[in-house]
C-alpha cells in the first residue's frame, strides 16, 4: 500500500503555521502523516477526506500556537476556525477527533476510533499494531515518514510541564 506524504489540506495548515512550530516542523509533519496513514488504513482507505486531513493537521498544534502543553482547546479552536477555508462542513466530527484523540476509552464514531488509534499507535513507536495493522504496515510508514525527534519533543514538553503542574501532569488524557 502507499504511503500518503502529502494532502493540501495538512501542507496548507503546516505551512502557515512553520514558523510558529519552528524546528519541531519536521518531526510534527512526519508524526501526524505516520498517525493519519495508521488511522487510513485501519479504515481502507487511501486518501484523506478533509474532515481527516484537517483534524490531523490540527490535532496537536496548539503545543506551538497556545505555547502550553494543554493543548486540545486551543487545537480544537484553530480546527473549527480554519474548517471553512478548507471545505469542511463536518465540523462536529473533526472536533471529536481532535477533543479524543487522548481518551482512555474507545470511541464508537469509527473515523474517531481510529483517529485515537492511529495517533497511540504513533505515540507508542507501533507497540499497538494489535489494532488490526501488520506489522509491515508500520514499517513502511515509518520507512517513509522516519521518527526523528518527535517522541523526545514530547518527552521534554511533558517533563517541563510537569514541574510547573506536578497534580495534572497529563492534562490533555480524556476518560
Amino acid at each position: 500500500m502507499t504511503v500518503l506524504v502529502e494532502d493540501p489540506i495538512v501542507d496548507a495548515v503546516l505551512d502557515r503555521y512553520a514558523e510558529t512550530i519552528g524546528e519541531s516542523l519536521t518531526d510534527y509533519r512526519n508524526h501526524l502523516y505516520r498517525a493519519m496513514n495508521y488511522q487510513l488504513r485501519l479504515l481502507g482507505m487511501t486518501e484523506a477526506p478533509p474532515e481527516i486531513a484537517l483534524a490531523w493537521a490540527t490535532h496537536d498544534i496548539g503545543i506551538w500556537t497556545a505555547g502550553t502543553w494543554d493543548y486540545l482547546d486551543p487545537s480544537v479552536a484553530l480546527a473549527e476556525q480554519l474548517a471553512p477555508e478548507f471545505g469542511v462542513t463536518d465540523i462536529a466530527r473533526v472536533r471529536s477527533m481532535v477533543a479524543e484523540h487522548h481518551k482512555l476509552r474507545t470511541v464508537e464514531d469509527l473515523w474517531v476510533e481510529t483517529f485515537r488509534l492511529g495517533d497511540r499507535i504513533d505515540a507508542f513507536r507501533g507497540l499497538y499494531v494489535w489494532t488490526g495493522l501488520e506489522r509491515s504496515d508500520v514499517r513502511e510508514v515509518v520507512e517513509a515518514l522516519p521518527y526523528g525527534g518527535f517522541h523526545g519533543f514530547l518527552l521534554r514538553t511533558a517533563g517541563r510541564w510537569t514541574l510547573k503542574h506536578p497534580l495534572r501532569p497529563m492534562p490533555m488524557l480524556r476518560w
